[in-house]
Parts: structure tokens; C-alpha cells; sequence
């Protein structure tokens, strides 16, 4: 059950664009962790039957402080999977929370398909976006700022394909590591 729970964990945490580093985060872990799917408690095996593709973030809570916030049910530990779906929903409401604009042009969270994000200087692709952007609360967020290049405003209009570009900055947060790409 260890090897194949291991397993599942190991390729879902490689498949996302972010996440802890999975043998460090693995090592200390039950044999029977409490898992929660879009903040919902589900079965282990509710994770084999998820395409990586639509996985934004998974989150790994050890043991100790899985007790802390669960009470017995954390004994083994916790892992939080979140779906690129949730994850749409809460940065939309995040970022609508701090910008009228934002929520007047993107009035779903399906509907910033126009938008190119630009998160700390480095453009997200559309598979990044989700598991960078949800990730931005009121203890790391610190500007939001929205360029519809139809006003002429951006000059490089062939670089970016998409019409509106929305610029974030947001201090990175703690514990976050970034999966390794190769080339």
C-alpha cells in the first residue's frame, strides 16, 4: 500500500508545475495520510482516476502538523489536492476581490481565456497560471495591474498573443518550490 500510495504521489507531484519536493515531503509520512480533493475529503484511490493535466497543486502536510489541524484524523498526515478548476475559482475571486477591473473583464472564472498573466515579471503559460495563481493571499499579494492592448498602451503587440496582459506581483510563498524543467 506504501509503495503504491508513494507511487501516485510521486507522479502527480512531478506532472504539477509546483509542489513540495516529493521524496522529502514523502519520508515522514503514514501509512494511511487523510486526503482532501478541492478541500473535500475523499479516498486515496479517488487520486488514481485524476488526469495530471487537470491537477494544479498538491500540498503535503506531515504528520505533526496534520494532527495539529485535524485532530486524530491527521495522524498519518494530509494531502491537499487541489484540481486546476478550484484553482481558477479561487484566484478569480482573489483577484476580483482587489481589482473592479479585473472583475468587469473576467466576469467568470472561465472567461480570462483573453488573458495573458505576468506573475512576479515572468509570463505564466496557461498550464502554470492556475497552480502559481491560487496560491496569492492577502499575506503575499502586493499589486495587480491590467493592460488591454487594444488602447496601444503595449507595445510589443506580437510578443504576447492575448489581449489583455495582467501583471501580478506577490512575494513568493514560503516552502514553495518549483518543479524542475529540462531542456
Amino acid at each position: 500500500m506504501r509503495t503504491a500510495f508513494t507511487f501516485i504521489i510521486f507522479v502527480l507531484l512531478t506532472t504539477t508545475s509546483f509542489g513540495q519536493l516529493p521524496k522529502k515531503a514523502m519520508k515522514k509520512m503514514g501509512q494511511n495520510p487523510i486526503v482532501f480533493l478541492d478541500s473535500v475529503e475523499s479516498e486515496i484511490s479517488s487520486l488514481q482516476t485524476l488526469n495530471p493535466f487537470d491537477i494544479s497543486n498538491i500540498s503535503i502536510v506531515r504528520p505533526k502538523k496534520a494532527k495539529k489541524l485535524l485532530g486524530d484524523k491527521g495522524v498519518d498526515g494530509a494531502i491537499y489536492v487541489t484540481t486546476v478548476k478550484a484553482a481558477k475559482t479561487i484566484y478569480w475571486n482573489y483577484l476580483n476581490s482587489k481589482s473592479d477591473e479585473y472583475g468587469r473583464i473576467f466576469n467568470s472564472p472561465q472567461a480570462d481565456t483573453t488573458a495573458q498573466y505576468v506573475l512576479n515579471g515572468e509570463a505564466l503559460s496557461d498550464s502554470a497560471a492556475p497552480g502559481s495563481l491560487f496560491l496569492i493571499n492577502d499575506k503575499n499579494f502586493k499589486t495587480i495591474n491590467i493592460i488591454d492592448k487594444q488602447d496601444g498602451k503595449y507595445l510589443m503587440d506580437n510578443v504576447i498573443p492575448k489581449r489583455y496582459i495582467v501583471i501580478i506581483t506577490a512575494k513568493r510563498p514560503k516552502r514553495l518550490v518549483k518543479k524542475k524543467t529540462t531542456t
